[in-house]
């Protein structure tokens, strides 16, 4: 969508210390040029520097042609974080073909939609992924030709990563226009079918490099080390966890959410890291560890979080048990994700989720679309340079998300006098579990393929441990009978997780 820019924004832009690189992945170039032996990378175990950071993503560029893979081609990536993903990511773009990620623990349901309507040509995966695939391409009618590449181990009919050829760095980048699009990420399954938001080079370039002028100090001087622990599957991750380490030329350490709050303490103070980039559980889990660790808490500077709001209580603790302020952002898969956020050179104010970042301008609407004013509660809308373009093949769903080139979020909120917006509610019908959403006519889509359920109804409960859950109830056909155990147990081989009923009530 077409935007104009306000004079100050278009100012930080100028002003920027970089210009649109005409591919996204072109950021590692920068920084593999102006830091080539300072760490880029590091999983447990290995590092790599941004030379070395480069040349194994030129490596992956080279396989990936050598299967086929050319621009505008779609890869399909379900995988949870790894160096693999930041290799295939950044060389996807390179080559110009279009990222699609999802969760790894996705069912078939899900997935037939979106290999259906995404139609990629290569899905890279786990082995544990290969069942699902093929459970959804039963579900599929016209299928795709599709190759499949698997990360962890050989798989029958299928390539191995390692068997790629990696034998040579091809360092061509391709050139895109701003609009073109490097990532379809599937969000707003608001009517029970997950929309893909088609985000541009340019969307996701300008959100990564607002959040890194933000995020780091201009003493070239000394380095950041950013923990991500957030999954890269998800824009929050791969944004402010790869990509803005990368445009900042400071080192990524890449951890999986899965492991222990223990151990991932014990690695970031390993590899002495400065900033962390997570969600409210992982904070919750990794204080206690933080605690027993006092150079680690002395050496962070920053503590950034997202997905979801985080309780006043626990960012009280940090601050006056660890002495550690915790700063909030707010964004959408549909801004790349970043909107606003508490910046590193300014005091966070608790309770906000910040200012919008250089790259947009959000305001706040009333139901007859009039803007507010400070302190009142009303729609959040953004406009700016980190859009998405619109949503894959759905021109009519993308129109109404407009409104004289404003995004409406669905999103309620307020600003303050100095325009820290403070998130109030949802005009939208959705759950956020943990920091991923959860649209109820989505699941209620998927209930109905089990052959003895009626009707099912699905919305949000609050629960004293875990905060938003989902809940509801379902309606049995005649004759047919079930209990909770059956219930759960099909919703575990048939939808993700996240999204399954912790409460459901059972009527015949």
């Amino acid at each position: 969508m077409d935007t104009p820019l306000t004079s100050d924004l278009q100012r930080s832009l100028e002003n920027n210390s970089y210009q649109y690189p005409g591919n996204v992945g072109r950021i590692l170039d920068r920084s593999a040029g102006l830091h080539p032996t300072r760490n880029g990378i590091i999983v447990p175990g290995e590092a790599l520097t941004f030379e070395e950071y480069y040349d194994r993503v030129c490596r992956m560029v080279h396989g990936l042609q050598n299967v086929g893979l050319q621009r505008n081609d779609r890869v399909l990536l379900i995988s949870p974080n790894s160096l693999n993903y930041a290799f295939i990511s950044l060389a996807v773009f390179r080559i110009g073909a279009v990222l699609v990620p999802a969760n790894p623990r996705i069912r078939h349901y899900e997935l037939a939609h979106i290999i259906s309507e995404a139609q990629p040509k290569l899905i890279i995966c786990e082995s544990s992924t290969i069942p699902s695939a093929l459970k959804a391409y039963e579900l599929i009618r016209e299928v795709p030709s599709t190759c499949f590449i698997t990360l962890d181990e050989k798989a029958p009919s299928t390539m191995f990563i390692q068997d790629l050829d990696l034998s040579r760095a091809t360092t061509h980048c391709e050139t895109m226009t701003p609009d073109d699009t490097a990532m379809i990420v599937y969000t707003a399954a608001m009517d029970g079918y997950a929309l893909g938001a088609e985000l541009t080079h340019a969307s996701i370039f300008y959100d990564t490099v607002s959040v890194s002028e933000e995020g780091f100090k201009k003493d070239d001087s000394r380095c950041d080390v950013v923990s991500c622990i957030a999954p890269l599957f998800h824009t929050y991750g791969f944004t402010t966890g790869l990509l803005v380490p990368l445009a900042g030329g400071v080192t990524c350490l890449l951890l999986n959410t899965s492991l222990g709050a223990r151990k991932i303490v014990s690695i970031m103070e390993t590899y002495q890291a400065t900033q962390i980039y997570s969600v409210p559980a992982i904070y919750f889990s990794i204080m206690k560890p933080l605690f027993e660790e006092p150079s680690l808490c002395a050496r962070l500077n920053n503590l950034t979080s997202g997905g979801i709001r985080i309780s006043s209580k626990l960012l009280e603790r940090y601050q006056n048990q660890l002495g550690l302020p915790i700063s909030e952002g707010y964004g959408l898969t549909e801004t790349s994700p970043v909107v606003t956020w508490n910046g590193i050179d300014s005091s966070p104010k608790f309770g906000t989720v910040g200012y919008p970042l250089a790259c947009c301008q959000a305001k706040v609407i009333d139901d007859a679309g009039n803007e507010l004013p400070p302190g009142h509660e009303g729609e959040v809308l953004v406009r700016g340079l980190n859009l998405f373009s619109g949503y894959l093949n759905q021109p009519g769903y993308t129109e109404n998300s407009f409104v004289d080139g404003w995004f409406k979020t669905g999103d309620l909120g307020r600003f303050d006098n100095e325009h820290y917006l403070t998130l109030t509610g949802l005009k939208k019908d959705m759950i956020n579990v943990l920091g991923l959403k959860v649209y109820p006519k989505e699941v209620e889509r998927i209930l109905l393929y089990h052959p003895d359920i009626r009707s099912a109804h699905i919305c949000e409960k609050w629960d004293e441990k875990f905060g938003n859950i989902v809940a509801g109830e379902i309606s049995l056909k005649p004759g047919r009978a079930m209990s909770p155990k059956d219930f759960q147990n099909w919703c575990r081989d048939n939808i993700s997780p996240y999204k399954i009923p912790r409460r459901i009530a059972i009527h015949d």
